[in-house]
């Protein structure tokens, strides 16, 4: 059996397009379980009504991507699934091909207890976008691997992952990382724990890369600024990346990793939020040219 642990808010029309792909798999044993955190679109209903025997847990907007991850994964905890059934993790803005399901089951095959993600293409010339994630923790840099490396972390747009290898991974963390940084820090968990994190080209998403979070900080000054640094919906949020770092960094650069942390968004502060002046893109910081946005809230 495959699982389907799917957040979403307020993304009806998105959400029926995933619906739509789920609904069209080859692979016939799926269980939806859909994390309906404060939806007043109607999202649950067409749900429901597309696929009947869909879970719908339903939230007041205040979980986020972990907090909604959480209730999933509580949800199986009490229904029990065997340890070889498969967990999916997934966001409802990708899409894919009817086989998806069964090509992925049958990778996972080879490698039981891995966590398998599957590869981004890009729209245009199909080229893959995501390929795994390099993760240098002394420095604070991430980067798509090269050739010949070992992945280190993987976003969560699709990640497949047995059940006994869930449940040694544990739950997420829902106050310290709600949105950002949760899909590294619980893949990076894996890495600690000696499970692998692999990728193929055979299975394959593609994505809408503009629905959620602020990507994008260097146009805004002042109060918008402030408001969209410390929002949950950018990954630039020092709360959250002190959070991350305290979760995932080796004890020895943790200290650095804060201050560093700081120190940028201290800087940025000043510089936008209090001079109102544009920050050069160049000499930015911080961003994450392979951090895409889980989740689904808007």
């Amino acid at each position: 059996m495959v699982f389907v642990l799917l957040p979403v808010h307020n993304r009806r029309e998105i959400t029926r397009k995933f619906i739509a792909c789920l609904a069209a798999q080859t692979y016939p044993r799926t269980q939806l379980i859909v994390i309906d955190d404060g939806s007043i679109d109607g999202t649950a209903a067409m749900v429901v009504q597309a696929l009947p025997n869909a879970v719908i847990i339903k939230g007041d907007g205040s979980w986020w991507w972990s907090g909604s991850m959480q209730r999933g994964y509580d949800w199986l905890l009490r229904h029990g699934p065997g340890d070889d059934d498969v967990v999916l993790l997934a966001n409802d803005d990708i899409g894919f091909e009817p086989d998806f399901l069964k090509r992925a089951i049958d990778r996972l095959a080879v490698q039981p207890d891995a966590l398998f993600g599957a590869r981004l293409q890009g729209r245009n010339n199909g080229s893959p976008l995501e390929t795994g994630v390099h993760a240098n923790l002394r420095r604070f840099t991430f980067r798509t691997v090269r050739p010949g490396e070992n992945i280190d972390c993987l976003p969560t747009r699709a990640l497949f992952l047995r059940w006994s290898t869930m449940r040694r991974l544990g739950g997420f963390h829902p106050r310290l990382l709600p949105q950002y940084w949760a899909d590294y820090e619980y893949t990076l968990r894996a890495r600690r724990l000696n499970l692998r994190c692999v990728t193929s080209g055979d299975v394959s998403i593609s994505a809408n890369m503009e629905t959620t979070g602020h990507h994008d900080l260097d146009a805004l000054t002042g109060g918008k600024f402030l408001r969209a640094l410390f929002s949950a919906k950018t990954p630039l949020n020092p709360i959250y990346r002190t959070g991350f770092v305290l979760l995932a960094a080796p004890w020895l650069w943790k200290p650095v990793n804060v201050v560093n942390v700081w120190f940028r968004a201290g800087f940025r502060i000043f510089w936008q939020g209090l001079l109102h002046l544009h920050f050069p893109r160049k000499a930015a910081g911080g961003h994450l040219p392979v951090k895409q946005p889980e989740g689904g809230q808007e």
